[in-house]
């Protein structure tokens, strides 16, 4: 049953000597394809017609359909590579109104008053805390609450003003 899969397949490489063929089907299509509108494309009608197709009109309608999928290719990387401009135009400006706002937040009222700076070393105590007793976070009890109560203090601060 899985004998085929285990089995190697010889390789084969044609050289540009071996000539290429194409379906009737192929041809005919781009044989249509190039034909101007309104005209009707001649479909031949037996073996020895296929090779009365010139092979330069062939080539032509192969090249014109590389060149059409190209140009699509192209105006896609384009248009992704505005996009990407537009990206990072937008973070750049983000980033800035982070900066702003960052710099207002903390030269605001609420920073410089001392029950702040009485909350901001509860809180780093509660971290240290709680970093040296790693597994054993109930040991850190009294640094959590004092740090809850000062920060319910500048809660009852900040709705008083």
């Amino acid at each position: 049953m899985g004998a085929s899969n285990s089995k190697q397949e010889p390789v084969h490489i044609y050289g540009s000597d071996v000539p290429i063929g194409f379906s009737v089907q192929l041809q005919d299509k781009l044989v249509k394809d190039t034909t101007a509108p309104g005209t009707k494309a001649q479909k031949p009608s037996s073996a020895a017609g296929t090779q009365s197709i010139n092979s330069r009109d062939l080539s032509d309608a192969v090249e014109k359909e590389v060149a059409k999928e190209l140009e699509r290719i192209l105006e896609k990387q384009q248009h992704d590579q505005l996009r990407a401009k537009e990206r990072q135009s937008s973070t750049a400006e983000l980033l800035s109104e982070i900066r702003e706002l960052s710099q207002q937040i903390n030269s605001g009222p609420a920073t410089q008053s001392p029950s702040f700076a009485e909350a901001v070393g509860a809180r780093d105590r509660a971290a240290q805390c709680l970093r040296n007793n790693e597994g054993r976070a109930l040991d850190c009890w009294k640094e959590v609450s004092t740090f809850k109560s000062l920060v319910a203090g500048l809660q009852r601060e900040f709705v008083a003003s």
